[in-house]
C-alpha cells in the first residue's frame, strides 16, 4: 500500500485515468495529475508511479470486492451483494458508472431509438475495455450452413483437449462489438481453463426472429460435430450469454432437447430472460433503491425500458411472439432439465427485477442457482472490462462456479 493515499483516493484515481487526456500526460517514469472529485469538494493532487498503476489499482478493487460481500434472501432465493468498492453501504451509483454516465456526450448514443442510426450505432468501439488475459490466441473459421457463412471466434485452442464454453454476445439482437466480445472471452477462456467459442450469429431488423438464435444452434452443433478437431471435449459444453446473449442461451438450451449434446453449465451476464415485460404495467420503478443519484438512476432505467420496446420491434416481425419461450425465457413452464446456472444481475438495471424472478423460479424447480448482484452497477457493465472492477469480477465469478459444476460432473 502506497503511503499517504487513502483508499477513496485511490478509487478516485482509478476513475481518472480512464479520461483521454489524463492519460496522454503519462511519461516514462512518473506524472502529477490533477484529480477533482464529484463527490469531494476538493482537488487531490497525486505523485505517482505510471508503470503497473492500473493493474495495482484493479487488484485492490477486486480484492476489495471479494472481501465486501452481503447475503439477503427473497423468499428461497438467495442474493449475493457484491457491495462498491471502497464505498460499501453509500448506496447510489459506483463513482465510475456515475463519471461514465455524467461525462457521456450523448446517452441515447449506446442506446438507438430510430432505425434511420442503426448503421452509425454499429460502427461504434468500445473504448472502456481492456484484453486482461495473459495471451490467450483467438482464430477465426467459418461455418457452412444451408443457405450462409458464419464465422466463430475460437479463444484458447491447444493441442490438450479441453471443456468448451460457447460464448453469446450481447448488443440488442442488432449489434456486434468485436472488440468487447474478445476481451470477454480471452478471460473467460483463461479463468474457466476452457476453448471458447463465439459465434457472429445473423443481426436484425436483417435478420429478425429466429434467425439469429438458429445459427447460434448450429454454432453448437458444429462444436459437437468437430470436436476433436477443435481439441475440446464434446461432453463437456456450456454456455455464457451476455445481456440478449443470456435469452439467446437459455433459447438454444431448449432448442437442444431433441439433440445429442448435453449442456453442462449456463452462465449468464445481465439476461434478458422476458421481452413481455416491455409492455406489463407491473414494473414500478420504486422497486430501485433511489435515495442517491436519483436522476441519473431514473434516466438510465427508463431509457433501457425505451430502447427494449425499440428491439422488441427489430427483432420480432409478430409482437404476439413475446409470449413464446425462445423469446421470454421467463415464461417456459418446464425449467427442471436447466444445469446449474450462475446468474449476474446489476442494481440499477432494468432487467434485474425479471433476473430475480427467472433465478427464483430456477429455485422452485430445485435448479442449482448462484445469483450474484453488484450494487451500484447499471447494465451491460461487462462492457467496460478492465475499467469496472466488477466486470472482472464477474466473469472470475462466472468461471469460479463453472468449475464446480464440472468437478461434480466429472
Amino acid at each position: 500500500m502506497r503511503k499517504g493515499i487513502s483508499l477513496e483516493a485511490l478509487a478516485f484515481i482509478e476513475n481518472g485515468y480512464r479520461n483521454e487526456q489524463e492519460r496522454n500526460l503519462r511519461l516514462e517514469g512518473t506524472v502529477l495529475v490533477l484529480f477533482r472529485s464529484d463527490l469531494f469538494s476538493q482537488e487531490v493532487r497525486v505523485l505517482k508511479e505510471v508503470s503497473g498503476r492500473m493493474n495495482e489499482e484493479q487488484k485492490q478493487l477486486g480484492q476489495r470486492l471479494k472481501e465486501k460481500v452481503t447475503l439477503s434472501n427473497k423468499g428461497r432465493l438467495e442474493i449475493i451483494s457484491k457491495e462498491i468498492p471502497f464505498f460499501e453501504g453509500k448506496g447510489g451509483l459506483d463513482p465510475r458508472v456515475k463519471e461514465f454516465l455524467i461525462n457521456e456526450e450523448n446517452p441515447n448514443f449506446r442506446r438507438p431509438l430510430e432505425i434511420d442510426g442503426l448503421e452509425e450505432i454499429r460502427s461504434r468501439t468500445e473504448e472502456h475495455t481492456k484484453d486482461l488475459s495473459k495471451g490467450i490466441r483467438m482464430e477465426t473459421e467459418k461455418v457452412y450452413l444451408t443457405d450462409h457463412t458464419m464465422k466463430v471466434r475460437i479463444y484458447n485452442r491447444t493441442k490438450e483437449k479441453k471443456p468448451v464454453i460457447i460464448f453469446f454476445h450481447g448488443g440488442g439482437f442488432f449489434e456486434l462489438d468485436l472488440k468487447v466480445m474478445s476481451n470477454i472471452c480471452k478471460l473467460l477462456a483463461q479463468e474457466a481453463e476452457a476453448v471458447v467459442i463465439a459465434p457472429e450469429y445473423r443481426l436484425a431488423p436483417e435478420h429478425p426472429y429466429q434467425d439469429g438464435i438458429d445459427d447460434c444452434l448450429e454454432s453448437l452443433r458444429y462444436v459437437y460435430e468437430n470436436a476433436e478437431e477443435l481439441s475440446v471435449d464434446a461432453k463437456q459444453i456450456s454456455l455464457v450469454g451476455d445481456s440478449v446473449g443470456g435469452n439467446l442461451a437459455l433459447g438454444v438450451h431448449h432448442l437442444s432437447k431433441e439433440e445429442a449434446w448435453d449442456i453442462q453449465y449456463i452462465g449468464l451476464l445481465c439476461p434478458l430472460v422476458d421481452f413481455s415485460e416491455v409492455s406489463k404495467s407491473s414494473w414500478n420503478i420504486e422497486h430501485y433503491n433511489l435515495a442517491k443519484d436519483q436522476e441519473l438512476i431514473r434516466q438510465e432505467l427508463i431509457t433501457t425500458r425505451e430502447s427494449l420496446s425499440f428491439i422488441q420491434s427489430i427483432y420480432l416481425t409478430n409482437l404476439e411472439d413475446v409470449m413464446l419461450p425462445l423469446v421470454s425465457p421467463l415464461l417456459r413452464q418446464e425449467k427442471r432439465s436447466l444445469p446449474p446456472l450462475t446468474m449476474i444481475t446489476a442494481e440499477f438495471d432494468f432487467l434485474r427485477l425479471q433476473g430475480e424472478e427467472f433465478s427464483a423460479q430456477l429455485m422452485e424447480a430445485e435448479v442449482p442457482v448462484r445469483h450474484i448482484e453488484y450494487k451500484g452497477m447499471a447494465h451491460a457493465f461487462i462492457r467496460k472490462l478492465g475499467y469496472y472492477p466488477q466486470a472482472a469480477d464477474a466473469v472470475y465469478e462466472i468461471s469460479k462456479h463453472y468449475h464446480q459444476t464440472m468437478r461434480k460432473t466429472r
